[in-house]
């Protein structure tokens, strides 16, 4: 009888599972289009669902509003014309924007009657636009686009709870990551701003100061006991222990292999080289001097720095 019982349980749990498993495989992603005219609904309706979404729709900025308010968990994608009667398109965008607590891809529709247009619109606001008529071949290529730009976006949250759990595991915070993120930015920003001939962007600054809480993912290989022993190393532990180096430059750099992002490689780049000392000294590699990439040597000043100051 029990081990009937037990059968039993674990195939109800697998059953479920499947369940669960069939759920989110059939699921589709959720897209809100916010216009007034019918024709434009009906193309945007027609094209978005041949591409496999469930669409909302709203005919004003109001009740886009509550539409995404009620299931903003589920909308990753918005339609916003900026041309409705009702004039608050742009009010629309900038709400979601503010109130959104995962990335949603915004697109806005623009035709000649139109006040507001790109240069009007501050450039994080707005992902795309899209200028009337409205051509369904366009509109699905822009969406094939936006489908990755978010999907990079899934896979750096996803990292980025993996760094947490390696942090804790290394007996870090959180607060050490954000810490240390912004001194990238502070340092990274400054030398945008005096040293030109580095290269370097405000894209690149903000990339380099987001990335950089993947410093120390490789830790997530190590070995439990180690990284909560009190007291010293010995040196065969210190060694081990160095390998995270390795551990989470290999892992971010198959990540680049695959899907050429430099995002990734500036992780990568950052995950295996802040260990690294202007000497040569430090680890993995013994890089030497200007040898070190440019976002390990900013990563290592910032982590340096917040240990000094966490003393």
């Amino acid at each position: 009888t029990i081990g009937f019982v037990v059968i039993a349980q674990v195939d109800w749990l697998v059953a479920g599972r499947r369940r669960m498993m069939l759920h989110s495989i059939t699921i589709k992603p959720t897209a809100l289009i916010i216009a007034d005219r019918a024709a434009d609904q009906q193309l945007l309706e027609d094209t978005f669902a041949d591409q496999g979404f469930h669409v909302l729709l709203a005919d004003n900025g109001q009740a886009g509003i509550e539409i995404w308010a009620e299931k903003l968990k589920a909308i990753r994608f918005v339609v916003v014309d900026l041309g409705m009667a009702t004039g608050d398109g742009l009010e629309v965008i900038r709400t979601i924007r503010i109130e959104e607590n995962m990335a949603t891809y915004i697109v806005a529709l623009t035709d000649e009657a139109t006040s507001f247009h790109p240069q009007d619109i501050v450039h994080d606001e707005v992902d795309a636009w899209i200028h009337k008529p409205i051509k369904s071949d366009q509109l699905a290529a822009l969406l094939h686009t936006a489908k990755l730009h978010l999907r990079l976006h899934d896979v750096s949250d996803v990292l980025a709870g993996l760094t947490e759990l390696a942090a804790e595991r290394g007996g870090e915070t959180a607060g050490h990551l954000q810490r240390t993120k912004r001194y990238c930015y502070i340092l990274a920003d400054d030398l945008r701003r005096h040293c030109p001939a580095l290269g370097l962007t405000a894209e690149r600054v903000q990339d380099i100061a987001e990335i950089s809480v993947l410093h120390d993912i490789g830790k997530i290989g190590l070995p439990d006991g180690l990284l909560t022993k009190r007291g010293r190393y010995t040196p065969k532990e210190y060694e081990i222990i160095k390998d995270h180096t390795n551990i989470g430059g290999t892992l971010l750099g198959k990540m680049y292999q695959q899907s050429g992002s430099i995002y990734i490689l500036l992780g990568y780049e950052i995950a295996m080289t802040h260990h690294e000392k202007w000497d040569g000294s430090g680890y993995p590699l013994g890089l030497q001097g200007e040898n070190i990439p440019l976002p390990g040597r900013i990563m290592a000043f910032a982590d340096a720095y917040d240990a000094l100051l966490s003393r």
